[in-house]
């Protein structure tokens, strides 16, 4: 029985993937140029990533590119193989990589090592092919992984792709009509690309991580901008669904780009701006469009903040067409839309609380009473909505006993007014919480903050649980603190990184002994940065400016509230 599981061979799990697809993209099989695009992480993640799946449809649209899809395998002793055409990545003219966890940049080895592919882009002696990558990662801070590859998209794919597709269209790696390395140096021409080679990163010999000199080739930029699609542009769907998606055939309509609120722990919330939606009418003729089996999954940083929010629920209720929403906002769930979310049969809502700590809230710039969180709770057992999923942070800046306490207190008081509302409904859902470590991030104000100490990290979460563990109808889950280690050591890396990285997985060790093998210690990637230090990132140019971010994490040692963003705002540069 065993032997016939379709699960111990990646072709027939292949098989089995593409037919449960729901494939709405037209894909031109004659075209002069073949491409894979590798997402390094497993399908079900990747066909829940509407990044991923967007660059996979814009490739495919340019006309002269037929584009297949790769994933990281269980089993990659045999090589990895596209998913439609079950080739070796060698076997493409083109191949891109699409990047948006850190944790996933040991798979990026993984899978290079598996085709037998050199690590590093200046020593692979095949230059006929070419090695991309794109994604939230490529223009967060891709240093730790930028020697990797050829070409980095600093930036939006629907800005970035018509100019590099121009550039490419002459390319052919046989004819060499246009040679790689014109395309490379082409490429540094244009806006939102990134050629890491043309870029050395000259570290102090004393100080370790310590960034002191970025030397650059003649007629290179000095930043790379990021590009972003402009208001009028209609933006993503999912192109594919399918059940074995991390979001079972839900199609993932995406109705809003960027963040208004500020919070200041999170990248997406900066790296993202300026704000905009999507065209309306784009919206409701996708709904409109999607197959009985399939769910509208309505996408963005602020979803809720949407003005036209309301409308598009209300629309799916109308077509019999039942919806999703991503994490929802406190503030945004209000009679009306809880009416609109009971009537659509949501049984579960998530909510991003992050601490119960009114200091801690002013210091990330969310300022929401735990009152008001009580009274939201409270609304939302009653409409019927019967299991609720919050999520907390633990080591912040400043974090103190008091503060855990408060969010101890907070979450018992969850606990208490979801069993008493429950009962009234005469019927107890489940109430999850989620803590997870912060980790700091480039590009948001508190990306010169450390992550916090393992040990008293550690101590942090045991406190939380024991106080709460004993507690009936509360569930808890802990994002593990090596996961959230490791991003963290990436998160705010540089190309001495890759070195470790690099050392770790040949030598199958972990990135702590990776690191002293190479002559580091690993706190110096995970410390707490100086205010004038030249940051590794800082050779994206983001919009927004660096003087900004660090008035606002002045401002979160003031524990400072920032109003979020308005009309006319010109606050961070980005506008």
């Amino acid at each position: 029985m065993v032997k016939n599981n379709p699960y111990n061979n990646v072709h027939k799990l292949y098989d089995l993937y593409l037919k449960s697809e729901q494939n709405r993209l037209i894909k031109h099989k004659d075209s002069p140029l073949n491409a894979v695009i590798v997402f390094p992480n497993h399908y079900g993640v990747a066909m829940s990533n509407l990044g991923f799946l967007r660059a996979y449809e814009l490739i495919n649209q340019s006309g002269f590119i037929s584009c297949d899809r790769a994933f990281l395998q269980e089993d990659m002793s045999k090589g990895v193989i596209s998913l439609e055409n079950k080739k070796g990545l060698l076997s493409y003219d083109l191949i891109f990589f699409s990047l948006s966890y850190e944790n996933d940049f040991y798979n990026i080895l993984s899978i290079l090592a598996a085709e037998q592919i050199p690590f590093l882009s200046k020593d692979r002696k095949k230059p006929e092919y070419f090695y991309m990558a794109g994604g939230v990662i490529a223009f967060l801070n891709p240093e730790p992984v930028a020697p990797v590859f050829d070409l980095l998209f600093v930036g939006e794919a629907e800005a970035i792709f018509p100019d590099f597709f121009k550039n490419l269209e002459n390319y052919n790696k046989i004819s060499l009509k246009k040679s790689k390395d014109e395309i490379i140096e082409n490429g540094g021409e244009i806006s939102g690309i990134y050629v890491p080679s043309a870029y050395k990163f000259i570290f102090d010999t004393k100080k370790v991580n310590v960034l002191k000199e970025i030397k650059i080739l003649p007629h290179f930029p000095e930043k790379i901008k990021r590009r972003w699609a402009d208001k009028d542009f209609i933006f993503s769907s999912g192109v594919i669904t399918t059940k074995f998606s991390g979001l079972s055939n839900i199609n993932m309509i995406e109705i809003e780009r960027g963040c208004k609120r500020g919070c200041r722990f999170c990248s997406a919330g900066y790296i993202y701006l300026p704000v905009r939606e999507s065209e309306p009418d784009y919206v409701l003729k996708t709904i409109g469009s999607l197959n009985e089996n399939e769910k509208a999954g309505f996408v963005g940083l602020g979803a809720m903040d949407s003005k036209n929010i309301r409308r598009f629920m209300q629309f799916s209720l109308n077509s019999k067409k039942p919806f999703s929403l991503s994490s929802i906002r406190l503030d945004c769930l209000d009679e009306n839309n809880l009416n609109l979310i009971k009537e659509a049969g949501l049984k579960t809502v998530t909510l991003g609380i992050e601490t119960g700590s009114s200091r801690l809230k002013r210091l990330i710039n969310k300022d929401i009473k735990n009152e008001d969180i009580i009274a939201v709770l409270k609304n939302i057992i009653k409409k019927g909505i019967i299991n609720i999923k919050s999520y907390f942070m633990v080591g912040l800046p400043y974090e103190e006993k008091q503060d855990l306490d408060e969010t101890i207190n907070l979450i018992k008081t969850m606990r208490k007014e979801f069993v008493s509302s429950s009962k009234i409904n005469k019927r107890i859902g489940s109430l999850t919480v989620s803590l997870g470590p912060f980790v700091p991030k480039a590009w948001t104000p508190l990306q010169w903050e450390n992550f916090e100490d393992l040990t008293t990290l550690k101590h942090k979460i045991d406190y939380i649980l024991n106080n709460l563990k004993h507690l009936p109808n509360l569930n808890i889950k802990i994002t593990p603190i090596k996961n959230a280690y490791i991003e963290a050591f990436f998160a705010r890396g540089s190309r001495l990184s890759l070195d470790i990285l690099i050392n770790s997985h040949k030598n199958k060790i972990s990135l702590k002994k990776a690191a002293e093998g190479s002559s580091f210690n690993i706190a110096d990637f995970i410390r707490k940065f100086d205010a004038n230090e030249l940051l590794p990132w800082d050779i994206i140019d983001q919009g927004v400016t660096k003087k900004y971010l660090l008035k606002e994490y002045k401002k979160s040692a003031l524990f400072k509230i920032t109003p979020q963003c308005f009309e006319g705002c010109k606050r961070c540069g980005v506008c």
